[in-house]
């Protein structure tokens, strides 16, 4: 221990009493000490440690299922652009399609945070909280009966899971 310490008159005091007490007595308070010492410890260190250590397994968990969930959909989003890009479809005016998309989104219940037209034939849409299956159905809907390709997205997942938020940029 630091000299301070074992100079100070509270430490010299109590190291006096301690003394001082039977040798049962004396026992009986080391005992209580290390038990006090181990139970600071627990409660301390060990118990937020373990607290952690699940909170981060469910984080993997629900991220490895949002995976699973972004490369099933992925698979299917690729079949049904290659099975509809063989087919023609008339280019859209900016306002047509506005009002295909918004019509659309409604339909599969993609509430549209934001959208703004870009340019003769582009529209870029922004999503938030909405399920991930929805957004990736209404996306093969309007590649499907539209011919709307999806020209640029950037998805983020939201705390709750298969919530996803995205900033789309569609054209006809």
């Amino acid at each position: 221990m630091p000299n301070f310490i074992t100079q100070s008159s509270v430490y010299l005091n109590a190291q006096r009493q301690l003394e001082m007490l039977p040798s049962r007595d004396r026992m009986a308070l080391k005992i209580l000490a290390i038990t006090l010492v181990l139970l600071i410890l627990f409660f301390a260190v060990w118990q937020p440690a373990l607290a952690y250590m699940k909170d981060q397994e469910s984080m993997l968990d629900q991220r490895v299922a949002l995976l699973k969930l972004v490369r099933e959909n992925s698979a299917v989003l690729a079949a049904m652009s290659k099975a509809g890009g063989n087919a023609q479809q008339p280019t859209l005016s900016s306002q047509q399609l506005v009002s295909s998309v918004t019509n659309m989104a409604q339909r599969q219940g993609v509430a549209l945070k934001r959208f703004e037209p870009s340019g003769e034939s582009e529209l870029k849409v922004w999503v938030d909280d909405v399920a991930f299956d929805k957004v990736v159905t209404w996306l093969a809907e309007l590649k499907a009966r539209l011919g709307v390709r999806v020209e640029q997205i950037s998805v983020e997942k939201q705390e709750q899971p298969g919530l996803v938020s995205a900033r789309l940029t569609l054209s006809s």
